[in-house]
């Protein structure tokens, strides 16, 4: 059982308005499912339950913008934060970093766990580093530059090569990158749009979204299947049974550093 924060969204009625709903894109659900992994969607505004054993992993999806209070920054224009999902995924992050379950981080994703770590983010990136057609539009599912990878790194384990090509739906990135991750892999720009937990830990976020591809692209598939292998491997282990090498320090780093 793999928990994945659902978020709030509106879906438009057959009478011309709107309604609000609790929305995940499909392509997580059909991507966790592939890979023999059921997803259980917790939405905003819920709390944590009290017994959490029963899960094997947690995905941190994309979505909205992150709260830049968070990372000591001022709300920059462009910026449009959703304080309901903050406070569920910095939660749910905090819970997995604490009992070693496999965390994969997409898009947003891997923001929250850069910020919940002690990074920062660049809150407006065409501003940072203008895109070469900025006014073309661009299809969640088509990949659209290369991304070169670390091939020691446990994502180079995974996809099995220097480069790989990757979708890019996002406006935000890392800027300043947390204590306790590692970066992983890179734009042709420089920007870390992939990083991980250094030693045992699955703790694996990449900026793109590996979801969409997975039927056509052996890299992307390839991190379900990882990201299910290790919380089949958790799951196997007797209850409450946390090795030390899986522990996250999940302090920012002005605050364990002492």
């Amino acid at each position: 059982m793999v928990l994945v924060p659902s978020q709030a969204a509106f879906r438009n009625t057959a009478e011309g308005g709107s309604q609000a709903v609790q929305a995940l894109n499909r392509a997580y659900v059909t991507a966790l499912q592939s890979a023999g992994l059921i997803p259980l969607l917790l939405p905003p505004r819920s709390p944590l339950p009290k017994d959490l054993s029963f899960v094997d992993g947690l995905l941190l999806p994309g979505g909205p913008d992150i709260d830049p209070l968070r990372y000591g920054q001022d709300l920059d224009p462009a910026t449009d934060p959703d304080q309901e999902s903050d406070q569920l995924e910095f939660a749910l992050l905090d819970w997995a970093l604490q009992a070693g379950v496999p965390v994969l981080a997409i898009c947003r994703g891997l923001q929250v766990l850069n910020v919940a770590l002690g990074g920062s983010l660049f809150q407006d990136l065409p501003r940072h580093s203008p895109p070469a057609h900025p006014d073309e539009p661009v299809a969640r599912d088509v990949p659209v530059h290369r991304l070169t990878v670390e091939e020691s790194s446990r994502l180079g384990r995974i996809v099995g090569a220097k480069t790989i090509s990757v979708n890019s739906v996002h406006h935000q990135g890392i800027d300043e990158l947390a204590r306790g991750l590692v970066a992983t892999g890179w734009a042709h720009d420089g920007l870390i749009e992939a990083v991980e937990a250094r030693g045992d830990t699955f703790l694996l976020g990449v900026q793109y979204h590996p979801e969409e591809l997975v039927d056509r692209d052996p890299a992307a598939r390839a991190i379900f299947v990882a990201f299910a292998k290790a919380c089949r491997e958790r799951r196997s282990r007797p209850p409450g049974e946390v090795a030390e090498s899986e522990l996250v320090d999940s302090r920012p780093a002005e605050l364990s550093a002492g």
